[in-house]
């Protein structure tokens, strides 16, 4: 039994390649997302579309294109965005602007053009956003994605408030450093790979299976009554430190 459309943004990057998958298993008709071509080797039945979501008219004109052909979505699972590791020193003011705008202009935009569409065929529907870690905590080296992904939270839980009486459930998933191909120029070799997983309380990094399987469960339908939280997918990064002791 079909859950209903998923539209996933970013659906070229290395999250999307896990999610899509999963989603389609799971029982959603998934219309993908991406500013370029899709991949080579993207699943079938998935229909693409091409937009640059940090773009407001770009994706306002996606929603008005899926209304009119009697697809708008019932969730959106939010994947576009970008990683910059540099401190403020070393941010150069271009670099900055393409950090919000890839992980915070993105989000506000899609985000609101879903909620203009789902509105107009009566409400519900359920959204999710990629936060991180370094929103909660201090992480050296990543004031622009800090400021960019702090902002989307604050953006959820807004969002969640003002469009609770539409029944339009808005909630992030804030992970810690995924293991997978984005990351790879971070854990190039098994020294950097050990000590970015000992930076985690559950000791090693975080599996993109297990952030794609959250993103479905906040937008799940059975999950009605579930919005306006950031769920940490972290390995206790932010929440706890484990007692240490002399070995």
């Amino acid at each position: 039994m079909s859950k209903g459309k998923l539209l996933i943004t970013g659906a070229s990057g290395a999250l999307a390649e896990v999610c899509i998958p999963m989603a389609i298993a799971q029982g959603w008709e998934v219309l993908a997302v991406s500013r370029g071509a899709p991949p080579t080797a993207a699943p079938d039945g998935v229909r693409w579309l091409r937009a640059d979501v940090a773009r407001m008219e770009e994706a306002d004109t996606l929603f008005r294109t899926l209304q009119e052909a009697q697809a708008v979505p019932d969730a959106l699972v939010h994947l576009a965005g970008s990683f910059l590791l540099a401190g403020l020193g070393q941010t150069s003011e271009q670099q900055y602007r393409q950090c919000l705008s890839a992980n915070l202009d993105s989000a506000f935009f899609t985000l609101r053009a879903f909620v203009a569409a789902r509105r107009r065929v009566g409400g519900g529907g359920a959204a999710v956003f990629v936060s991180s870690v370094v929103a909660a905590i201090g992480v050296a080296f990543h004031e622009a994605v800090a400021a960019a992904k702090g902002g989307l939270e604050a953006m959820v839980r807004a969002a969640a408030a003002t469009h609770a009486r539409d029944g339009i459930r808005v909630n992030a998933v804030a992970s810690g450093l995924m293991d997978s191909r984005a990351a790879a120029h971070l854990l190039r070799n098994p020294q950097s790979r050990e000590l970015a997983a000992r930076q985690y309380p559950l000791g090693g990094l975080i599996p993109a299976e297990q952030v794609a399987r959250m993103l479905l469960t906040l937008v799940d339908p059975e999950n009605g009554n579930i919005t306006g939280q950031i769920l940490p997918v972290d390995g206790g990064f932010t929440a706890i430190r484990p007692l240490v002791t002399a070995s």
